[in-house]
């Protein structure tokens, strides 16, 4: 079974009450089977029951499947708060990842922020930042940068300089990719700005991980932020 991602603009619960999810999985059943390639052959195909933790709760939502009638392949419709390989909602990896980044939070400290209830381990936040920074490092900076300027020539792309935890840290491997991962949530708040005098394009400040897993999705990409396909241990 595949996944497709599709960016929904409610929250969870929102998704989990059926506000806006009718129109939502229309919008998002695919008219070509994203394996075989054939059109108008996608059908609804039941669903699953899957795990989804917030900063609260822990909840337990619906994820609708279709089935390609020719060749037979199924694949599950993930609203884009979700990641297909984490449990925790992307809204709340971001968090993380800024709150570790930008105030420099780490270890127990930074998991206590996160979220009071179901909270990710230290080891699991880690494994977010540094696979965050590692997509940075590797293409999401310069995708960032190469889109703001196509969609607006004259926009400054100044960051100025990161926090003073960042230039701080001892080891250069990592100081170099958490310099790049701060750089991509600073080139979001540009890309958002950006954005929003255009009304046709939907993104909001503090959901990257979200649009670029509806994003990646859409273009049959394995959305890789938190996913990379070297090693996500830190050195």
């Amino acid at each position: 079974m595949v996944a497709i991602v599709a960016y929904f603009a409610g929250s969870i619960h929102d998704y989990q009450q059926g506000h806006g999810f009718a129109a939502w999985l229309m919008a998002v059943r695919p008219e070509r089977c994203p394996h075989c390639g054939q059109e108008q052959t996608c059908i609804l195909w039941g669903s699953y029951l899957r795990w989804a933790y917030t900063t609260t709760d822990r909840l337990r939502i619906r994820i609708e499947r279709v089935r390609c009638s020719i060749c037979g392949v199924t694949a599950a419709l993930l609203p884009s708060f979700l990641h297909m390989f984490r449990r925790y909602l992307l809204p709340l990896i971001q968090r993380a990842v800024l709150l570790a980044l930008e105030q420099g939070l780490w270890g127990r400290a930074l998991s206590d922020a996160v979220g009071p209830y179901y909270r990710p381990t230290p080891a699991t936040i880690r494994e977010w930042v540094w696979s965050f920074a590692l997509s940075a490092e590797t293409w999401l900076v310069s995708w960032l940068q190469q889109t703001i300027l196509t969609l607006d020539p004259q926009a400054c792309l100044d960051l100025g300089q990161p926090p003073l935890p960042l230039p701080a840290i001892a080891n250069p491997r990592r100081r170099a990719a958490f310099i790049q991962g701060w750089q991509a949530l600073r080139l979001e708040v540009l890309y958002a700005a950006v954005r929003a005098h255009k009304p046709d394009l939907v993104f909001r400040a503090q959901s990257l991980f979200a649009f670029l897993a509806a994003s990646l999705g859409a273009t049959r990409r394995p959305p890789r932020v938190l996913w990379p396909a070297t090693s996500a241990r830190p050195p």
